[in-house]
């Protein structure tokens, strides 16, 4: 049995907190959130569930084995720094950091420690994505040219990040799932139309070393 504890209840938390509650080989001992309201309203069906509106708490404890986190992505960084340093395994919520280096050193951090660190690409575990990867390896698509993706839903805008960091990371681990080489050249082009510098809309395309090409939306 893993103890789990989760950081943030707002938007995605819940879904980590119920998942984890419903595995036979999970059992969530802590959940951190500063709205101790929210926090509240999240664990009411939960009432074993240990609260706390700091994660100095859950650190603290020897026996909390892993830890989730759901909180704003500019946190994500500082957060998962200390947990792998209090020698608890991490799951993090896309994307991983709010920069390149920042995950880089959040990944080399789990390598010295040799705790395990993980990014919850959520969709590389759905059926139709699995399904797109069966039809692909038996070869029933003959030779792929192109990759087309499109992810135009209205749902959470994010206040520190842009669209590319928010949703790109969904269809960017797919589709390193799926075909599993290396883009050579990658172009982006966003735009902001809410006047915070923060672009709410963009196309990204990927080259590689043979013909084939890859574009979001």
């Amino acid at each position: 049995m893993i103890n789990i504890a989760v950081i943030g209840a707002g938007y995605w938390g819940p879904n980590l907190i119920r998942n984890f509650v419903t595995c036979p080989k999970t059992r969530v001992t802590w959940v951190c959130d500063l709205d101790r309201i929210r926090l509240a309203e999240v664990l009411a069906p939960y009432p074993d569930i240990k609260q706390t509106a700091d994660y100095q708490e859950i650190l603290a404890d020897d026996h909390v084995d892993a830890v989730a986190i759901a909180t704003p992505v500019h946190t994500h960084f500082p957060i998962a720094g200390d947990c792998l340093k209090a020698g608890k395994h991490v799951l993090v919520e896309k994307p991983l950091a709010d920069s390149v280096a920042e995950g880089e050193a959040l990944v080399d951090l789990a390598d010295e420690t040799g705790l395990v660190l993980m990014c919850d690409h959520t969709f590389c575990y759905t059926g139709a994505v699995l399904k797109i990867k069966e039809i692909i390896e038996s070869g029933l698509l003959g030779e792929l040219l192109y990759y087309d993706s499109v992810r135009i839903n209205l749902g959470l805008f994010q206040q520190d990040i842009n669209v590319v960091w928010d949703l790109a990371p969904h269809d960017l681990s797919i589709l390193d799932y799926l075909i599993e080489k290396d883009p050579l050249q990658v172009s982006a082009h966003g735009i902001c139309h809410a006047g915070n510098n923060i672009e709410n809309m963009a196309y990204m395309t990927l080259y590689y070393h043979d013909s084939f090409i890859s574009h979001f939306h």
